[in-house]
């Protein structure tokens, strides 16, 4: 992966040549503030008590917040994010 500045790119932008799959070269505009270098964050394995009552709540509600979120995030041994 090569980084190529252009004059003509706002200051938030950045252009990037990268190879795809079939081998072709092409050119991409990212943020700046993309950090591409920075390891993807591990992907949480859930138990299967865990899934199970995450599943039951989104049945009961899509979209848990506030302390009911706080409360399942507690039972279940998970961050809040996570729920």
């Amino acid at each position: 992966t090569k980084s190529k500045s252009s004059s003509a790119d706002p200051d938030y932008c950045r252009r990037i040549l990268v190879r795809d799959a079939k081998g072709s070269i092409r050119e991409i505009i990212l943020p700046k503030g993309l950090d591409l270098d920075r390891p993807k964050r591990t992907r949480t394995s859930f138990t299967a008590e865990q899934l199970y009552r995450l599943e039951m709540e989104f049945q009961r509600c899509q979209y848990v917040v506030g302390r009911e979120r706080t409360e399942l995030a507690r039972q279940l041994n998970l961050s809040e994010t996570q729920v």
